[in-house]
């Protein structure tokens, strides 16, 4: 894990020094900066509000980029965890429809690229 290096580039894309998250997360600069350089790492109560502040899951925080939970749209996360409480009927239905709209949309380019030769 390399929670102060994710924690670093967050920060950096947000344009904010240390300082001034540490103001705004209302935490010492002291502390913020021994999280980047994973001298120690925060609390999870620490690291659920680093999330919440930045907009990111958890794992973003603990794997970077590569996390496999990481959604560009968050829409789409809210409605997959809705469609994974419905009943195992339901989701399966779920699963038919968005494999058919995925076939549907690379048959469509397919078709858009053969038109335009």
């Amino acid at each position: 894990m390399n929670i102060g290096k994710h924690l670093k580039e967050l920060r950096e894309k947000k344009c904010h020094s240390i300082r001034a998250l540490s103001t705004m997360m209302d935490i010492s600069h002291n502390t913020l900066a021994a999280y980047e350089r994973d001298n120690i790492i925060p609390t999870l109560p620490m690291a659920e509000k680093i999330c919440n502040f930045f907009g990111v899951p958890m794992e973003y925080l603990l794997y970077g980029k590569n996390s496999l939970a990481e959604f560009r749209n968050m829409k789409l996360l809210e409605l997959a965890k809705q469609v994974d409480e419905l009943g195992k009927e339901e989701v399966n239905l779920a699963k038919k429809y968005l494999k058919k709209l995925i076939k549907n949309v690379e048959e469509r380019k397919e078709l858009i690229e053969e038109a335009e030769k």
